[in-house]
């Protein structure tokens, strides 16, 4: 696991370690901070709707945002992911169903 400077002090050793997770769309590797951004990026365009990659599901253009930032951050403050595959889920119901449908 990589660490980030402290924003402080810059020592290296007080920092907190970044969590990489690997892109299950193009293998890319990225700190957690960066899968909303790097999977926003991979949303297919069709007229003024949006195609996810990460559920299939076809949301309008200006939903997009919002839709791939609830497969990652949960209202709470707290997300779920996938100890398998990075994938990241809202609550823990939706991870548990991944893992049975996906991973079982």
């Amino acid at each position: 696991m990589a660490s980030e400077l402290c924003f402080a002090c810059t020592d290296q050793s007080f920092a907190k370690p970044v969590t990489v997770v690997k892109c299950t769309i193009c293998n890319k590797e990225v700190s957690w901070r960066e899968t909303v951004a790097h999977y926003f990026g991979h949303g297919k365009r069709s007229g003024n709707d949006v195609v996810c990659l990460i559920c299939n599901t076809k949301v309008k253009s200006q939903e997009y945002r919002r839709h791939v930032r609830r497969h990652f951050v949960s209202r709470r403050g707290t997300s779920y992911v996938c100890g398998v595959c990075g994938r990241g889920f809202i609550t823990l119901r939706s991870l548990m169903v991944h893992i049975m449908k996906t991973h079982e």
